[in-house]
């Protein structure tokens, strides 16, 4: 059981744990909007795309299975996310179900159902290209529908009955490209009624993203690898930017040399050094989109490393590039990967 004090000083006193039921309140109603209006509690790199969303279709007609929650990480994967109150040894069915549907999603198809969600909320006029802009904006790297092929299963519950936890630990052994994670929640009550919520990751208890996946067909592992290579330099501009590892203003470096061949790198080089601001990047402190770009014609854009690699290979006229930008992007010629893992 999470035992949590609210401390002013020296002086402690003790939250008092409640359960859902209790307090009255339920999954869609309360735990839904919680995370809508919060999602990082969840993972910070997500975004909500729609929830209860029931367009689902087939030749037989239509179904009623209605995930909570659908979202978009920063890596390009779909999230699926089922919610429950209190405990439910059922909860990993649900979700599998739901994650099988959500693999036939195309990014248009995501927009448009992104946009009929946000008409809904607010009652404005999101058009379904606006939708995809807003979406493909969120994520860090190139977007394609293959990346949505391996959706992460995401489970919220008070608690996990221990076929559920077998079940999923099971499923990351036998199924490695299957992302499952069981996220546990507590209510506590002050005594002055104030109402607080825990959320805390219970599984796996750590990112297996960077381990070797095998393959469940040649789609899936691509999807897989991809999303695993946007994670790797996500991660590492968080711990550089939270610890403070590149000063602001540093001026960073693309290193291209054993990323890309000899041809592909002369090209890039070649056109970085044809005009003088071209290859003056700048390291600031924003946890996802750290560079500007001096050679950009909007001052006020930031980019992700990713996003950046990507944008100057498209200009340089360069093949689309594969390595992890984390890996290219320098500081003092110690890449971003290794700065951030030096720390960790």
């Amino acid at each position: 059981m999470s035992k949590i004090l609210q401390v002013d000083g020296t002086n402690a006193r003790m939250l008092m744990q409640s359960r859902m039921s209790d307090q009255q309140f339920t999954e869609p109603v309360h735990l839904e909007s919680w995370i809508i209006q919060h999602p990082s509690v969840i993972d910070p790199g997500i975004k909500i795309i729609a929830n209860q969303f029931s367009g689902w279709e087939s030749q037989e007609g239509t179904t009623r299975d209605r995930p909570d929650l659908l979202a978009l990480a920063d890596t390009g994967e779909l999230v699926v996310i089922e919610l429950k109150r209190g405990s439910d040894r059922n909860v990993h069915l649900q979700a599998l179900t739901y994650g099988a549907l959500s693999a036939t999603f195309t990014r248009n198809q995501l927009a448009e159902a992104h946009a009929t969600w946000l008409r809904r909320q607010g009652g404005e006029d999101v058009s379904t290209e606006s939708a995809l802009e807003q979406l493909a904006n969120h994520v860090d790297g190139d977007w394609t529908d293959e990346l949505l092929a391996a959706p992460r299963l995401v489970l919220v519950a008070e608690d996990f009955p221990g076929q559920v936890i077998t079940t999923v630990q099971w499923l990351a052994t036998v199924a490695p490209n299957l992302v499952v994670e069981c996220h546990e929640y507590h209510i506590f009550i002050g005594d002055d009624g104030s109402t607080n919520v825990n959320f805390q990751r219970l599984f796996p208890v750590d990112d297996l993203s960077d381990r070797l996946l095998r393959p469940a067909s040649m789609k899936v592992e691509n999807a897989s690898r991809a999303v695993a290579e946007n994670k790797r330099g996500a991660r590492s501009v968080s711990v550089i930017t939270e610890f403070g590892l590149i000063p602001e203003g540093g001026m960073m470096t693309l290193e291209l040399e054993s990323r890309v061949v000899a041809e592909t790198a002369a090209i890039v080089n070649s056109w970085l050094a044809e005009e003088p601001n071209r290859d003056r990047v700048r390291w600031t402190s924003h946890p996802s989109r750290p560079l500007i770009w001096e050679a950009f014609e909007e001052d006020d854009v930031q980019w992700s490393p990713t996003k950046l690699r990507n944008e100057i290979f498209r200009r340089a006229g360069a093949p689309v590039p594969t390595f992890s930008a984390a890996d290219a992007w320098c500081y003092d010629g110690r890449s971003l990967y290794w700065i951030a893992d030096e720390y960790r």
